[in-house]
C-alpha cells in the first residue's frame, strides 16, 4: 500500500509516505515553508514525500491524520449539532445525532470516503495518542512492548498506558487533561519566563545546576497528588492551562507558593529560577516514574516505548532504566507531535489494514538529499566561489581538530528536531572555547544550554557511563561523561558531569562516521560536538539555499556541502 501521513494542525505540521512496508520519506513542513513550528498544511513536504516515491495524490490509497475531531463525539454537542445550521458541519452533527441513539463510544478512528470518480484518497483520522504510539512502537525493533505516551494534550487525553504486540497496539489506560504531565511542564516553564510549548529545552538544562531546591521541591509536590490507580492528579487551584480562554497557565497561587515571582527570559540566572526547574523536574521524573512502574505492574513487559512530547526530556530518558522495572526501552527520532505523521502512517498501514511489519527500518535520515550538481548550481547562481574536496571527512576533520566551526551539509536531511549528522554545525569538543564560538557565530543562545556529544558508536563506553554496545542514536538521553574525561572534553559535558549523547553508526551514517573516525586518528577522541545547522528561532536548513543564506548570515566560516567547500574570509 502507498499510504500518506499527516500531521496538519498541530505544532510543527510535517508530512510522511508509506511504501514497501516502510516509511521511506518524511520532514517537517517547517523546513520548506521556514516559519518555524509552524501548524500550516504540510504542502511543502508533502509535495516531498510524493515526489520521492514518484507518485501523484491519485495514486496513493489512502492518508492517516494525527488529529481526531470524532474523538469529541464522547459527549453530545448542542453548540454545533443543535444551533449551527452550516451545511459543512454535516460531517460533525449528524454523527454527533446519530450516537444519541447507540452507546457513545466513538472509536479510535473515523474514517472519510469519496466516490470513486473523486481525485482524493480515502482519509482517516486518528486519535492523536495513538498517532504517538505507533510512531514508537512501529518504529522500535520490539515485537511486543509496553507503551506510554504522554504530552500537553491530544484530543481530550494527555496520558496513555499501553501494550503493543505485532500489528495491534491495546491501551489499557488513559488520562485526560486537566491532569497533565505535559502541561505541568510547560507552566514552569511559562512561569520562568520562557514560551510554554517551546523553550522547555531551556528549563531542562537549568535543572542541571546545583542548587537546594528541597524546599521548592516541597512546595512543588504539594501542588501534586499520584494516585493509587497510576494516574495523576494536579490541585488545580495552582495550575489553569485547560481554561484556553485565559492567559498565563499558572495562578496566583501558585506564584504565591513559590515566593511571589514570575520570571522574565532576560533575567540573570538566580538560585529561584535554578531551583524552580530543578525542583520541578524531579517532581515531573517522579510523575513519569509512577506512570511507568504502574504500566509494568499491568503488562510485567521488560520492553517499553516512550513517546509524547514530554519524552523529548532527555534527561528522564537517561534515568527511565534507573528508575523503573524496565530493562529496555525505545524512543523514536520524532516522539513529539512533529512525528505524529510517521505515526498515523504506520498506524493506518499497520492496526487498521494489518499491514505485516518488516524488518525494522527507522533511521531519521529520510528528508531531501541533493546531489553535488545541485549544490554547485545553487552556488553559481549566487557567484560564490567554492572549491571540490577530495576526501571531504578528512577535511572536516582537519578543520575541527584545528579548532574550527563547521557547518555540514550532506545526505539526507534528519527528520525529527535534533540533527544528527547531516544538517549540522560542528565543533571541537575539546576547545574551552567552541561553545562561546558558535553562541557568537551562530546561535545566539543562553550560555547556560549544553552542546551534544556525537560518538563513534562502538566506544561511547570508553568515554560515557554506558554499558558497552549502548545506543543512543538520536540524542534522546542525557548520560554522564566518564569523569576522568570531563576536563578533557569541556564543550560538550554539561555542568553536572553529563552530556546528551549520539552514538553513530557506520552502517546509518556512513559519512558522519568517517568524520568522527578521522578526528580520532588526528586527536585521539572519536568525539565530534555536534547542534543543528539553524540560526536560533529558524528552523534547521533543508535546501542548498538554505544552507547559503544561514551560513553567510552568521559568523561562520566554513561550509562543507557535500564534497563542496565554501570559506568565507574572517572580515565577513
Amino acid at each position: 500500500m502507498l499510504i500518506v501521513g499527516l500531521n496538519h494542525g498541530e505544532i510543527n505540521s510535517s508530512a510522511a509516505i508509506y511504501a514497501d512496508g516502510v516509511v521511506q520519506a518524511g520532514a517537517p513542513e517547517e523546513r520548506f515553508n521556514r516559519q518555524k513550528l509552524t501548524r500550516l498544511f504540510p504542502a511543502g513536504a508533502l509535495k516531498y514525500c510524493l515526489d520521492f516515491v514518484g507518485a501523484e495524490l491519485g495514486d496513493v490509497d489512502c492518508v492517516g491524520q494525527a488529529w481526531n475531531p470524532g474523538a469529541l463525539w464522547q459527549k453530545y454537542n448542542p453548540a454545533i449539532s443543535t444551533h449551527r445550521t452550516r451545511k459543512e458541519d454535516y460531517f460533525y452533527s449528524v454523527p454527533d445525532h446519530l450516537l444519541n441513539f447507540v452507546a457513545r463510544e466513538p472509536g479510535d478512528w473515523v474514517s472519510m470516503n469519496f466516490s470513486p470518480e473523486a481525485p482524493i484518497p480515502s482519509i482517516y483520522y486518528i486519535n492523536h495518542h495513538l498517532t504517538h504510539s505507533a510512531n514508537g512502537f512501529f518504529l522500535s525493533p520490539f515485537e511486543e512492548a509496553a507503551i506510554l505516551t504522554a504530552d500537553w494534550r491530544g484530543e481530550t487525553e494527555c496520558m496513555t498506558a499501553g501494550v503493543g504486540k505485532g500489528t495491534e497496539i491495546k491501551v489499557l489506560q488513559r488520562q485526560s487533561v486537566p491532569d497533565s504531565l505535559g502541561m505541568f511542564y510547560a507552566t514552569f516553564t511559562e512561569l520562568l519566563g520562557y514560551r510554554p510549548d517551546s523553550d522547555e529545552w531551556k528549563v531542562m538544562a537549568l535543572s542541571a545546576f546545583d542548587v537546594d531546591c528541597q524546599d521548592l521541591y516541597r512546595k512543588i509536590r504539594s501542588t501534586v497528588e499520584l494516585k493509587d490507580d497510576g494516574t495523576l492528579r494536579l490541585d488545580q487551584s495552582f495550575y489553569k492551562g485547560a481554561l484556553l480562554e485565559q492567559p498565563n497557565l499558572y495562578t496566583s497561587s501558585l506564584v504565591e507558593l513559590l515566593g511571589g515571582r514570575v520570571g522574565s527570559k532576560d533575567d540573570d540566572l538566580s538560585d529561584w529560577s535554578i531551583g524552580v526547574a530543578k525542583a520541578m523536574q524531579l517532581v515531573s521524573e517522579e510523575i513519569a516514574s509512577h506512570f511507568l512502574c504502574s504500566l509494568y505492574d499491568q503488562t510485567r513487559q521488560d520492553r517499553l516505548v516512550l513517546s509524547g512530547g514530554f519524552f523529548m526530556n532527555s534527561v528522564y530518558n537517561g534515568k527511565v532504566l534507573e528508575q523503573t522495572p524496565f530493562k529496555d526501552v525505545y524512543i523514536s527520532y520524532a516522539p513529539s507531535d512533529g512525528g505524529n505523521s510517521v505515526g498515523a502512517a504506520l498506524y493506518v498501514a499497520h492496526c487498521i489494514h494489518k499491514q505485516s511489519r518488516r524488518e525494522v527500518c527507522n533511521s531519521s535520515l529520510i528528508g531531501p538529499e541533493f546531489e553535488d550538481h545541485q549544490i554547485v548550481e545553487a552556488l553559481d547562481r549566487r557567484g560564490i566561489t567554492w572549491s571540490r574536496l577530495t576526501d571531504s571527512a578528512d577535511t572536516v576533520a582537519d578543520l575541527l581538530a584545528d579548532g574550527e566551526v563547521v557547518a555540514h551539509f550532506c545526505g539526507r536531511m534528519e527528520f525529527g528536531e535534533r540533527a544528527l549528522g547531516n544538517r549540522s554545525i560542528l565543533g571541537n569538543p575539546r576547545d574551552p572555547q567552541v561553545k562561546d564560538k558558535i553562541n557568537s557565530a551562530i546561535k545566539y543562545r543562553e550560555s547556560y544550554r549544553p552542546f551534544a556529544p556525537a560518538v563513534v558508536a562502538e566506544q561511547a563506553h570508553r568515554f560515557f557511563e554506558v554499558s558497552e554496545g549502548f545506543q543512543c542514536r538520536y540524542m534522546e538521553k542525557v548520560v554522564k561523561v566518564r569523569e576522568e574525561h570531563r576536563l578533557a572534553l569541556p564543550g560538550v559535558t554539561h555542568v553536572d558531569g553529563s552530556g546528551r549523547l549520539q552514538t553513530v553508526d557506520a552502517a546509518e551514517n556512513p559519512r558522519f562516521y568517517e568524520i568522527l573516525k578521522k578526528f580520532d586518528d588526528k586527536t585521539g577522541f572519536p568525539i565530534v560536538l555536534n547542534t543543528s545547522f539553524n540560526v536560533n528561532g529558524e528552523p534547521i536548513v533543508c535546501s542548498p539555499d538554505d544552507a547559503i543564506s544561514t551560513f553567510f548570515n552568521s559568523g561562520l566560516r566554513y561550509l562543507v556541502m557535500g564534497d563542496i567547500l565554501v570559506t568565507k574570509s574572517p572580515n565577513l
